[in-house]
């Protein structure tokens, strides 16, 4: 009897990193500002909360509703919801069990309150965890009619059950930016200088939603129970929103830009 042949991996990365991505064109509006602000918790305990009012709302006369700096982190949703990658020759995986690992934004000016946006895609990292592959996709984002650069997200998607692709006993691992770029932070063993306590609503993940970021796993129970949960998984965004709704509040970090979330 003929030897079985090997099964085909998950993933080709010479494949996956040979792809090319079309370019997305997207619009917002103060509206599309506004409704995220809400979203991560703007005015939320105060609907008429001096430090906030300003992200959705024109108060004393101001030409624009600001948007929040963590706004950029939608951009990548641009890209076929989120999910652009899913097509990607080379890559074979159940969608229903990918997570979002982490997000990592760079902004390089002021989010304007709307704008037409471009957005360039590329493979930034690939590597194999043996029961699980880590795809890390970069989207730049330009103003359309200047050419500006406006913030660059790195995008860090686990893809369960997608493993094991390495030829070779060292497993595979590419990034296309250096090592060192996030420098790790050193937390000294003192009581903190500062506490904020902040409360979101359990439904706050489906507000958010509308945004843009239409993940069902979030949403809907039935898609839930089949990536392994036993309902959706709403609490994930909770802390993210904790988190945003502490940069929103914090003027200095308003007013000296932000380099990068984790």
């Amino acid at each position: 009897m003929a030897p079985s042949s090997k099964p085909a991996a998950a993933v080709d990365p010479e494949a996956v990193l040979s792809h090319t991505f079309p370019e997305v064109s997207f619009a917002y509006d103060e509206r599309d500002v506004a409704l995220y602000a809400l979203g991560v918790g703007a005015c939320g305990a105060d609907a008429v909360d001096e430090k906030e009012l300003h992200f959705v709302y024109h108060r004393d006369g101001q030409p624009h509703i600001k948007a929040l700096p963590s706004f950029a982190s939608l951009f990548p949703n641009k890209n076929s919801n989120g999910l652009g990658f899913v097509n990607v020759p080379g890559l074979n995986f159940d969608a229903s069990l990918l997570l979002h690992g982490q997000q990592y934004i760079e902004i390089y000016k002021a989010i304007p309150s709307r704008t037409n946006a471009v957005n360039k895609v590329k493979v930034a990292g690939l590597h194999d965890k043996g029961k699980a592959t880590i795809l890390e996709l970069e989207t730049t984002t330009y103003v359309k009619d200047s050419g500006e650069v406006l913030c660059m997200n790195r995008s860090t998607i686990y893809l369960r059950g997608a493993g094991g692709f390495s030829d070779s006993s060292r497993p595979y691992s590419y990034a296309s930016y250096p090592a060192d770029q996030v420098s790790r932070v050193s937390i000294p063993n003192l009581a903190p200088s500062a506490v904020y306590e902040d409360q979101t609503r359990q439904s706050q993940a489906l507000l958010y939603r509308l945004s843009g970021d239409y993940n069902p796993l979030h949403s809907d129970p039935m898609v839930a129970q089949v990536a392994g949960y036993a309902t959706t998984v709403w609490l994930f965004a909770r802390p993210l929103c904790i988190y945003i709704h502490i940069l929103a509040s914090r003027k200095y970090l308003w007013n000296s830009g932000i380099y990068c979330i984790i």
